[in-house]
């Protein structure tokens, strides 16, 4: 599995739009394979940045906040999201091997019901709108 966790000053980027390097980690097993950080365009438009992972065949994008058009663009490429995240990118990391990505640490300030309330996203307060229900009707978000 290849992983791209947006990267600034050793934290995760808090928005994906504007990030301009990811930290790309291949996971094999327990083990980690390959560890690199990676430029990604940044002012050429979203597609090439969904393009510049696709072509290093990234598996799962972990990220802070990401707008709509792209989170829509990524999971048409086939690529996981985990967004609204934030927290020292090496402590992410092991949160997201250890299935604790999810818990209340790692969550953008303002999304500290997680997954089950309605704390992140734009709309997140409106009628439960925002990171389980907003963007995708009928499809859950990771």
């Amino acid at each position: 599995m290849r992983i791209a966790l947006t990267v600034w000053n050793g934290r995760i980027a808090p928005v994906f739009d504007v990030a301009g390097k990811v930290r790309l980690v291949e996971q094999h097993g327990d083990s980690i394979k390959e560890d690199q950080f990676v430029t990604i365009p940044n002012g050429s438009g979203m597609i090439s940045r969904v393009a510049a992972l696709v072509e290093h065949r990234v598996d799962v994008l972990v990220c802070g906040a990401v707008s709509r058009p792209v989170h829509r663009m990524l999971a048409e490429a086939g690529i996981q999201v985990h967004s609204f995240i934030s927290g020292e990118v090496n402590e992410v990391l092991e949160a997201l091997f250890t299935g604790s990505l999810e818990e209340k640490p790692f969550l953008m300030p303002g999304c500290g019901m997680g997954r089950r309330g309605r704390g992140c996203g734009r709309g997140a307060g409106n009628n439960g709108r925002g990171r389980n229900r907003g963007f995708f009707p009928g499809k859950k978000e990771v």
